[in-house]
């Protein structure tokens, strides 16, 4: 949850009507002052702060003018909610079961960001008689959950409403029998097979090595591009036909003669019949790239970093960080039109346009370059925001994918197209190659996307089956991993993870565990990569920084929750060999964790600076944990009551961006101050020797 990237998707609510939402054409509502139940409600400008206190929590939302609900049939808000999912019921107009309007749909969701909701209220038994004035929303069923909502209002339903709300029912079955063929495709033992893919950037060519036990003018090696859907092989890019049985090696031109790039095809063996090809071993993307040249290996000379401060802020020097990471927001690098100021960019058949005076590449040539002057390890966090207009003609309307919902704050890239796939490598290609000199500064490894448990909010593509949505991510992986390989024999593609790990903190949500599970199956299938994880171990409740305290965060692989009090397990995840990368422990780097004062009280001063502490003493111990990078530099309003900063409020009166206690914990890690800044901390942890918070059983 970083606070540049929600500062970001605050900004687009705000400039852009909601949902896509045509012209200005809504009804307004507001959160009436009587009549509420169960429920407390601040009001803090546009925005309402509701915390329910008790059973069947609700509030009268009251219309500005009686209203055609058949016209107006959308409920539309936007929210920040770190509680839990909570279901919704809405009466409409009338309080009776025939005007109750509840089930799957209808959900605040749990996000820890901003998020746009949309709900039809005609979905009831009965429709409404009349013109209706008011609705009645309950948010969930107990007490003890806090949120915050505005831009309340009744609007038509719009064309990207219908595509969603009418297809649901489609779109789920047709992803269903693709997460069962992918499912099937994972556990199928093949005859033959594609051994090794190499790339070599230098002479442009891709060498093709493999085994088969059939032969026929029927049998041959396959290229098959990655935007290609193979468990239903209608066509090919190529097809070299395998007259003899045992080995075989092919080396053809690195660019086909339309011009797409075989960097990023796979490849197999399969068997030609009438209704198009049937697979005879997995598809294999290339172990070995070549690159343009061999430039060092970067390591970091600290494992603390930080988050949200700026670059130039004498605090990165003064807390001594060895690296930090920032976003990538893809869709301001690369342009379909001609403008002043832009120069031609050309990818595979494509002519695309760049701007590198635009404030979104000066901004990354600054952080590059003050990082590299610094000799900060760097990773970018590439998001791709989601176009809440659908505006055609975009880049984003090529590389988003096509069923990303403007609930979402950023969309997963097309991988199902080759207009999709290309867009998003082109910008990627334009990235990689600028940043992988010393001219504009380095960046050394790319966190692809956020937070993919909640991929639904953070890198979202409609409704998927977890199998299916991770095949589509472990694409973008690939992709990124391809392209980042040519420039820089040393990139690492990371895969991003919040600190749910065997649970879902919502119905939308996957399991983090279950996505690594087919993260790793795909990778052995087709042949692994160099992938490392961008972990986010919040304390199991983000609100409170005793994460000590965590009884859901286990010593065990099936843990519910990965959090600070039990990192031990993800380093040893890291060591099992079924996880390694040709025999090496997979890297992880903590690249988004804080810890929350939920006020400036000197308890919660402490229990922050405990926190820390303690989540040093145990990262400190763990040797696959290459770098930790708190979240956040400075408490934020943007981050719906979290104060997670190592500073206050910017704003706060009697103490503007004054230092925490945690800021001096951080500036002393990895210092010969550390022993003597830590020791006060002892009684608030409970200890009396810092061996008691090291975890040194099994872990089963």
């Amino acid at each position: 949850m970083k606070l540049h990237k929600i500062l970001t998707f605050l900004t687009v609510i705000a400039a852009v009507p909601a949902m896509g939402a045509a012209g200005d054409d809504h009804v307004t509502l507001t959160i009436r002052s009587a009549d509420s139940h169960n429920i407390s409600v601040e009001r803090d400008g546009d925005n309402y702060i509701i915390t329910t206190t008790g059973n069947d929590p609700y509030v009268f939302l009251d219309a500005d003018r009686p209203v055609d609900i058949s016209h107006y049939r959308m409920l539309e808000f936007n929210s920040f909610n770190t509680s839990d999912i909570l279901p919704l019921a809405l009466f409409v107009g009338r309080l009776d079961n025939d005007h109750l309007v509840e089930g799957n749909m209808y959900t605040l969701p749990r996000t820890e960001g901003w998020s746009t909701n949309a709900y039809d209220i005609t979905k009831s038994d009965v429709p409404a008689d009349g013109p209706v004035q008011w609705i009645r929303i309950r948010f969930g069923m107990n007490g003890g959950n806090r949120f915050i909502i505005n831009g309340l209002r009744l609007r038509p339903m719009n064309d990207r409403d219908r595509d969603i709300l009418e297809n649901v029912e489609r779109r789920a079955r047709a992803d269903k029998e693709l997460s069962e063929r992918l499912a099937g495709y994972l556990n199928t033992e093949f005859s033959s097979v594609i051994s090794n893919v190499t790339v070599s950037y230098p002479d442009a060519v891709v060498t093709i090595e493999g085994k088969t036990d059939r032969a026929s003018g029927n049998i041959g090696l396959a290229e098959i591009p990655m935007w290609t859907e193979y468990t239903r092989l209608r066509e090919i890019a190529e097809f070299i036909p395998l007259e003899k049985r045992g080995k075989f090696k092919f080396t053809l031109p690195r660019l086909s003669e339309d011009s797409h790039d075989r960097l990023l095809s796979g490849w197999a063996v399969v068997e030609k019949q009438d209704s198009g090809y049937a697979l005879l071993s997995p598809v294999h993307y290339p172990d070995d790239i070549i690159p343009r040249e061999n430039l060092p290996e970067m390591t970091s000379r600290s494992l603390k970093g930080i988050g949200g401060c700026p670059f130039d802020h004498e605090d990165m020097k003064l807390l001594g960080v060895g690296g930090a990471n920032f976003n990538v927001l893809l869709d301001q690098i690369l342009f379909t039109e001609p403008a002043e100021g832009r120069t031609e960019y050309k990818y595979g058949n494509r002519t695309w346009y760049v701007d590198e005076n635009c404030p979104a590449i000066r901004g990354i040539d600054m952080n590059a370059r003050i990082a590299m002057e610094n000799g900060w390890l760097i990773s970018g966090i590439l998001l791709l925001p989601i176009d809440r207009n659908y505006t055609p003609g975009t880049w984003s309307s090529s590389a988003n994918h096509p069923e990303c919902q403007a609930s979402a704050a950023f969309a997963m890239p097309d991988m199902l197209s080759r207009e999709g796939v290309e867009a998003y490598a082109a910008a990627m290609t334009y990235l990689c190659e600028r940043y992988s000199s010393g001219k504009h500064g380095r960046i050394h490894h790319w966190i692809i996307h956020n937070e993919i448990q909640n991929g639904f909010f953070w890198t979202n593509a409609g409704d998927r089956e977890i199998m299916t949505y991770m095949n589509l991510y472990y694409k973008s992986m690939r992709t990124v991993y391809n392209i980042a390989r040519q420039f820089d024999p040393n990139a690492q593609v990371l895969v991003s993870l919040d600190h749910d790990w065997n649970r879902k903190s919502n119905k939308r949500s996957y399991e983090g565990m279950k996505l690594m599970d087919i993260l790793l199956d795909f990778s052995h299938k087709e042949g692994d990569f160099q992938w490392g994880i961008a972990y986010h171990p919040y304390p199991q409740d983000i609100n409170n920084p005793r994460t000590w305290e965590d009884d859901q965060a286990l010593y065990t692989f099936d843990t519910p929750f990965m959090t600070p009090k039990n990192l031990e397990v993800l380093n040893a995840y890291a060591n099992l060999p079924d996880v390694r990368y040709r025999g090496i422990p997979r890297e992880i780097h903590l690249t988004e964790q804080g810890l929350n004062s939920p006020d400036y009280s000197e308890k919660s001063l402490r229990d922050q600076a405990a926190g820390m502490v303690y989540t040093w003493e145990k990262i400190r111990h763990l040797e696959n944990i290459k770098c930790y990078y708190y979240h956040l530099w400075a408490d934020d309003h943007g981050e719906g009551g979290l104060r997670l900063g190592l500073r206050k409020f910017h704003d706060f009166k009697d103490d503007p961006l004054g230092k925490k206690p945690i800021w001096d914990v951080v500036r002393a890690f990895e210092t010969p101050e550390w022993e003597t800044v830590r020791e006060p901390y002892k009684e608030v942890l409970g200890i009396t020797d810092w061996n008691e918070i090291l975890y040194k059983g099994k872990i089963r």
